[in-house]
């Protein structure tokens, strides 16, 4: 049975072990939360953007400019020149190339319009909670965890709710992650990887999933597997590099460049782009922070590739978030948020086998 934890068979001191390490990470998360040197951008919910005025909402200026750039796409004008004349007069960089957003999603959006495309962004994450659910299902765990699962992964996807929000890529591309995560199947593959491959034309920010899929697949040596995700990277980087031709014919030597994304702000930061991307913003740091933690620790405990998969996802972007990223980039968190909060299912069976442990090291004692 699923419910059955990674730390069914532990030793009573490998328990404390990993007891005293969560206790330890639990208590340097509040002292993120509470430190003068951790960031301070403040959150902005998902709740409270969809009550606020276009001014006022989640990335604003940045969503405007996408809204800009698709109306005038509707009109018949060509993306990339209109997408630097924008970021252009409004005192965005164009330079480099990345700072101009891969076409993929203004031509969708270009195409269908803002209410068939969130129709479409809402069916993805509908697709999400189903695939979740059925997954969870054939690892045979019990049905009240399963539905307590899909509710917090809803929650993980509520921003696809919010019309406001609809040009912001990261929420596009984490609902697709979900998705194909849920699809995958060893023996069935191909679904998850062609859902992977949008996700990864929406957003050149899911490469690191992309190769961490890889990775698995390489480990596991699923060669005809391994090589689609290999042939995926390649188209990918094919992709970008025609992506980066068309941005520097119209960009101009004078452009402004961006700042740097270097900053190594540490794990406060990281955690910072996962509040600020969760339900959780609702939240003071100093709660939100820990439970953040919890829900990682709950990964751990259940024993599946999947959980092992999830945990490394969300801990491979917290490295990175840690690394590059400024506070006005905490969106970046969209791509791995749907996640944190399902951790929280698997908590209980596995702190309930390190309590068995400990308490089976002091009979023997």
């Amino acid at each position: 049975m699923s419910d059955a934890s990674r730390f069914a068979t532990i030793s009573s001191r490998g328990a404390k072990w990993v007891l005293g390490l969560l206790l330890l990470l639990l208590a340097t998360s509040f002292w993120f939360a509470v430190s003068k040197s951790s960031p301070k951008a403040q959150p902005i919910s998902i709740v409270k953007s969809m009550q606020q005025a276009q001014t006022q909402e989640v990335g604003g200026d940045d969503l405007r400019l996408y809204k800009a750039i698709i109306d005038r796409m509707r009109a018949g004008e060509n993306y990339y020149v209109v997408a630097v004349e924008e970021q252009r007069a409004r005192g965005f960089p164009t330079q480099p190339f990345v700072t101009v957003r891969l076409p993929t999603l203004a031509f969708v959006l270009a195409h269908l319009g803002t209410l068939w495309g969130q129709l479409l962004e809402i069916a993805i994450a509908l697709a999400a909670l189903y695939v979740w659910y059925q997954k969870l299902a054939e690892h045979k765990m019990s049905r009240w965890r399963r539905w307590a699962l899909i509710g917090l992964l809803a929650a993980g996807l509520s921003p696809v709710l919010n019309p406001k929000i609809i040009y912001m890529h990261e929420i596009w591309a984490g609902a697709l992650i979900a998705l194909s995560i849920g699809l995958y199947r060893p023996k069935v593959w191909l679904p998850s990887f062609l859902i992977a491959a949008c996700a990864l034309a929406l957003r050149e920010l899911v490469l690191p999933f992309v190769l961490l899929m890889a990775a698995f697949a390489l480990l596991q040596r699923r060669w005809v597997e391994t090589g689609a995700w290999v042939g995926l990277i390649l188209a990918f980087l094919g992709y970008m590099f025609l992506h980066a031709h068309a941005v520097s014919g119209v960009v101009q030597p004078n452009d402004p460049s961006a700042p740097s994304w270097m900053l190594a702000n540490g794990p406060a930061a990281a955690l910072h782009f996962l509040w600020q991307s969760l339900p959780l913003s609702e939240l003071p740091a100093a709660l939100a922070f820990p439970m953040i933690v919890l829900g990682l620790f709950g990964w751990l405990c259940w024993r599946t590739e999947t959980a092992l998969f999830c945990l490394l996802l969300v801990l491979g972007y917290m490295l990175a978030f840690a690394m590059t990223g400024r506070p006005n980039n905490f969106y970046w968190g969209y791509l791995v948020s749907p996640f944190v909060l399902m951790g929280f299912i698997f908590l209980g069976p596995g702190l309930k086998d390190l309590q068995t442990a400990i308490r089976r090291g002091g009979a023997k004692a």
